[in-house]
């Protein structure tokens, strides 16, 4: 979340989330995969190249990429389902956590 100018603050997560949005190979395996985009996933694929910092209607988009995940979390078989899980529900803590704040914002990276 920004802080003073040109900083960002982090706001503790309910256990048991935290601040892990899951492996950095989960940009290209997960995030960025083929499977991904196929889901019309568009925000969430930028991870493969860029880190992402969602804020305002921004918030929206990935909750609403997240909550495809969610339902789609079969779609990763080489992953276990409870890491994979965690990790999305993670990031909808942080968004939750955002939304506290009018100048809230969630950093991927």
């Amino acid at each position: 979340m920004p802080g003073p100018v040109g900083s960002m603050r982090e706001l503790a997560a309910e256990p048991p989330r935290n601040h892990l949005a899951g492996p950095e190979r989960w940009r290209s395996k997960v995030y960025g995969s083929d499977t991904a985009r196929a889901l019309g996933l568009t925000l969430l694929p930028t991870l493969i190249s860029q880190d992402i910092y969602a804020e305002g209607d921004e918030l929206d988009v990935l909750e609403r990429e997240v909550e495809v995940l969610l339902g789609n979390t079969g779609r990763w078989p080489a992953l276990g389902l409870d890491e994979l899980r965690f990790h999305l529900l993670n990031i909808i803590e942080a968004i939750r956590l955002a939304r506290t704040d009018a100048h809230g914002g969630v950093y991927i990276g």
